[in-house]
């Protein structure tokens, strides 16, 4: 039977760009990985420690999640999401938000939770619970701006318009590079994203009811072309992908049957040049890792 650390390595012998990944087993704490020191691009997996954050604020009476935020329509931010479709006014609860920020990777969604939290706030969290490689310089809406080489501070609807031309017609100079491990971007270790995950899932921070809420949001994910997508029918995963320009990942709980326990599993990259690949490759990983874990990779 071959190891965690041999199937991953094998797996990313012909990968489609640079692959960092971290697995633990939260049963026995056994551990792989590769590149699992080096800093990757979050994309929207930083949307976790983002929900972790918001989940402390409740707890200390901070926040509501039946608290509601309005919509407002010069706010608006790009990208992944639905609530910039909908009319202004709409007031939606903070669990509403959470959840939109996960499932479907919602930035505007993402944003407004950020203006109650604060960015700063959740890199001070991190570090507390030991996570000094958890770094988060820019919200969705900043992310978004050096992704078609704007520096507009905050949004605006003529911001919007110009994010969308910018995007379609791609007449734009890049001003930062934001596929780069670099701290001027939103970064973290595979271990450390990896970590938080285990803390989750172990319920070792806030309240078990908090951590179950957390899973159950994560759990309910509408993209599942990486890490779920080849392990078999039923498999309960509860996780959170993230892409933008060279940059495609999945970090997540892989719960196992049998009694075998669950996979805390990062898997972050760059130097994507084809998605689909990327995404095939994390879920070569995941399904690898699972058959290891299953006694069922020789079979």
């Amino acid at each position: 039977m071959r190891t965690w650390q041999q199937v991953i390595d094998e797996v990313l012998i012909d990968a489609p760009g640079v692959f960092g990944v971290a697995v633990t087993h939260l049963e026995t704490g056994e551990a792989a990985g590769n590149l699992d020191d080096q800093p990757f691009q979050l994309a929207s997996a930083f949307k976790i420690p983002i929900l972790v954050t918001l989940m402390r604020d409740v707890e200390e009476g901070k926040l509501r999640l039946d608290q509601r935020v309005p919509l407002v329509w010069d706010e608006r931010v790009p990208g992944s999401g639905i609530l910039q479709e909908l009319d202004a006014g709409a007031a939606l609860t903070v669990k509403d938000l959470a959840t939109l920020m996960t499932i479907v990777s919602d930035n505007y969604a993402t944003d407004l939770i950020l203006n109650l939290v604060g960015l700063e706030n959740v890199n001070a969290h991190m570090h507390e619970l030991g996570l000094a490689q958890i770094h988060l310089r820019h919200t969705c809406w900043q992310l978004l701006n050096h992704c078609v080489g704007m520096e507009e501070p905050a949004p605006s609807p003529a911001g919007f318009a110009e994010y969308e031309r910018r995007e379609e017609t791609e007449d734009y100079e890049i001003l930062l590079d934001v596929s780069q491990g670099s701290l001027e971007n939103n970064v973290a270790t595979p271990s450390d994203l990896n970590r938080l995950l285990v803390m989750i899932a172990n319920k070792e921070i806030l309240t078990p009811a908090s951590c179950e809420l957390m899973i159950d949001i994560l759990r309910r994910q509408h993209y599942n072309t990486r890490l779920p997508y080849l392990l078999p029918p039923g498999t309960k995963v509860a996780h959170k992908t993230g892409t933008v320009n060279e940059v495609v990942n999945d970090a997540g709980i892989i719960y196992l049957p049998e009694d075998k326990g669950a996979i805390a599993i990062a898997v972050l990259s760059r130097g994507i040049k084809d998605k689909q690949a990327a995404e095939l490759t994390i879920a070569r990983v995941a399904r690898a890792v699972y058959d290891v874990a299953m006694g069922s990779e020789d079979k």
